[in-house]
């Protein structure tokens, strides 16, 4: 047995003694297939690296008609006319009227306001500031409150819309922002002493501070990540009326 295998390593010997281009054939197509192992690595790698900046520097979205799209991702400009006015849009939730609050004057809607709390369930603008935009409960039961006592004591107006929007911005240059927002409003209230209707135009008046930290509380609602620290309300009362005719 030990011959036959003495046997046979001899024979392979002599082949690779005999057929040295063999040997060195092998050794090239070896080396070919590395360098080709090699290079596919590095290609690999390279495509998989530009996916992934692709990722991270846009926005994937679909459009309307189904397509896919990038949008370039860029660092949010808090100091831009774009962003000042997202802000604004957001400042007009805040705005309320007895017939927004109760549904137009609803019996039913109106009985189920039993605390500033219950604002939330009523109200839709109410109910994005509060899921969105407040930070905290402190922030969005403070708002609350504030609606809720004027609704309950009948200072609120019956109706209000808005016709003009102004309003001044800060910025702290690291996402924070201070903004004082005054809409101009037309506002129905009623004469508690001749049960008659007035017809005016009065300010409302909005204090916001807040931040942006899209990596954290962006959504596609809240696409900033805005989040508001403090609101100071100064509404325009049937009281406010009542001072300015004495």
């Amino acid at each position: 047995m030990a011959l036959k295998e003495n046997d046979y390593m001899q024979r392979l010997n002599d082949f690779f003694v005999k057929n040295w281009w063999f040997n060195g054939v092998s050794n090239i197509i070896i080396i070919i297939l590395l360098v080709y192992y090699i290079v596919d690595i590095k290609d690999f790698k390279k495509e998989t690296t530009d996916r992934i900046n692709i990722a991270t520097q846009h926005i994937i979205y679909g459009t309307e008609d189904g397509r896919v799209a990038l949008l370039d991702r860029k660092p949010v400009n808090t100091d831009s006319k774009v962003f000042q006015n997202y802000i604004a849009i957001i400042a007009k939730n805040m705005e309320a009227s007895e017939s927004t609050l109760t549904h137009g004057f609803d019996s039913t809607t109106s009985s189920k306001i039993i605390s500033p709390a219950s604002l939330v369930n009523v109200d839709e603008n109410f109910a994005l500031l509060y899921k969105e935009f407040f930070v905290s409960k402190r922030v969005t039961m403070s708002f609350l409150r504030y609606y809720y006592n004027l609704l309950k004591s009948g200072q609120i107006a019956k109706k209000s819309s808005i016709l003009e929007t102004n309003y001044d911005y800060q910025g702290d240059g690291k996402g924070g922002f201070t903004m004082k927002i005054i809409f101009k409003t037309a506002k129905d209230f009623i004469n508690k002493v001749d049960n008659k209707p007035i017809e005016l135009i009065a300010n409302d008046t909005i204090l916001i501070k807040g931040f942006i930290d899209p990596t954290k509380y962006s959504t596609s609602l809240n696409p900033y990540g805005v989040k508001i620290t403090d609101v100071k309300l100064n509404i325009y009362t049937y009281g406010d009326y009542i001072k300015s005719r004495n």
